[in-house]
């Protein structure tokens, strides 16, 4: 049967063996030894083989992803043994299986092999592989990780040489205001003080000779006013678009030192570029961003909590929980809109909602003031609540498996009828623009839904 071998094809990356790393040739990666290993005769001095593979200093990531699918096949094999034993004897009872016809039978085997493969695959999903991590050897110098997102999701190039100037500092900040009064407080996903201290440095090296702006520094004050730009154009070419792309391309000259692997500042720079692709998807494709974002996110392990016993610091740890919850947003949005699949599934992710309470922590002084720094996230909470149950009725409706459901009428009910509590458990105090983007919301998983 087809399905007792399934053709689990996974495109990996292989690091060379030490034999061919020192002698700088191409290595195939097979195992147990490489060719080049084999037609030398040094097949003992493969690394796949000697002694250090055995002690845990295997080649990187895919030594773990072949043991792990070892023993994910034996976990496979030992259930479809289980199961057979039990038709067998069941076939032996005549009068309990006089009513149950074969055909039902055999279609609950191939459903119970289905999922189980189905289960086999989606445990993929807690690996860390580290495919992106500093040592990662994948990568030349004509081709960087940054050129590798970028190429692989622009769709029209920005106009070359075109960029805006950085506006007058008062100017900025009302620009600025529109960002964090609009989109901020929906995916809160860097520190309102790290920003700011980012704006600092990169208007005190307009005005002086030594610059201590960084490159993010410069690219997530760019991408901020350019979001912030395309939410206030009313229409494809006017003042605010153009000052948007101008943004853009300013940013995009820090792309080469921002969008690197192994670092949380790369995740929350493609979510940038994400959250201005959702706005103008003209030149960037959206859905390739959030999964390059997704699996940067993954390999730097925050899918997971980190154990109780780790020693890590409260705001590391809350910024941890604010990307992973952002990217889980703009994930399951752009899939359900796009009608993709997902990055990462639920049961591969273990992360406690951000923000003890709903609002940052607020100075007494600062209560009654206008301030934008501190601003209550209760609609990120709300917003990623909702984003749990979209992802909860989209996984079992339409990613759950290969047969469809006999009566799907069930599932969807009970989603509505948690959509509906979801809303009506809304603040009163909630602004009239959020309510009415989370309505819109609803209203858009109804017709989805049914």
């Amino acid at each position: 049967m087809v399905l007792e071998t399934p053709l689990l094809r996974v495109s990996r990356p292989v690091a060379a063996c030490s034999r061919c790393r020192s002698a700088k040739i191409k290595c195939d990666g097979k195992l147990p030894a490489c060719t080049a290993c084999e037609r030398s005769g040094k097949q003992a001095e493969c690394s796949s083989t000697s002694d250090q593979f055995a002690r845990g200093k295997e080649r990187s990531y895919v030594a773990t992803l072949e043991t792990r699918i070892e023993k994910l096949e034996r976990r496979l094999q030992e259930a479809q043994h289980r199961k057979a034993s039990v038709v067998s004897v069941n076939n032996h009872d005549g009068a309990v299986q006089k009513h149950v016809p074969s055909e039902g039978l055999t279609r609950t085997s191939k459903r119970l092999e289905a999922q189980e493969i189905d289960d086999l695959v989606s445990d993929f999903g807690y690996l860390t592989v580290n495919a992106t991590a500093r040592d990662f050897y994948g990568f030349t110098s004509s081709m960087s990780y940054a050129r590798m997102v970028l190429s692989a999701c622009t769709k029209d190039s920005l106009p070359t040489g075109f960029v805006t100037p950085l506006p007058p500092r008062n100017e900025a900040i009302i620009t600025i205001r529109h960002y964090f009064e609009n989109f901020f407080v929906m995916y809160p996903f860097f520190e309102e003080s790290s920003f700011y201290a980012s704006l600092d440095a990169v208007y005190s090296s307009e005005s002086s000779r030594v610059s201590t702006a960084s490159p993010f520094d410069h690219f997530s004050v760019r991408l901020v006013l350019a979001i912030a730009h395309s939410g206030r154009m009313e229409q494809r070419g006017d003042g605010n678009y153009m000052a948007a792309i101008g943004h853009v391309s300013a940013a995009l000259v820090h792309a080469e030192h921002v969008l690197r692997p192994g670092s949380i500042a790369s995740v929350q720079a493609m979510l940038l570029l994400h959250e201005y692709s959702m706005i103008d998807p003209h030149h960037f494709d959206s859905w390739g961003l959030i999964g390059a974002a997704s699996r940067a996110m993954v390999d730097l392990g925050l899918h997971q909590d980190p154990p109780r016993s780790a020693s890590i610091s409260r705001a590391k740890l809350e910024l941890r929980r604010r990307v992973f919850w952002c990217v889980y947003g703009f994930d399951r949005s752009t899939s359900l809109i796009q009608s993709r699949a997902f990055s990462f599934s639920d049961d591969s992710a273990d992360v406690a909602l951000p923000f003890s309470t709903a609002q940052t922590l607020v100075p007494p002084e600062a209560k009654d003031s206008n301030h934008i720094l501190f601003k209550s996230f209760g609609s990120a909470i709300d917003l990623f609540n909702l984003r749990r149950i979209q992802s909860d009725w989209y996984t079992e409706l339409f990613q759950s498996g290969r047969i469809p459901l006999s009566d799907p009428y069930p599932t969807i009910w009970r989603s509505c009828e948690a959509m509906r509590n979801w809303f009506a458990g809304l603040s009163p105090s909630m602004s009239a623009e959020v309510r009415t983007f989370f309505e819109l919301n609803l209203l858009y998983s109804y017709i989805y839904i049914l």
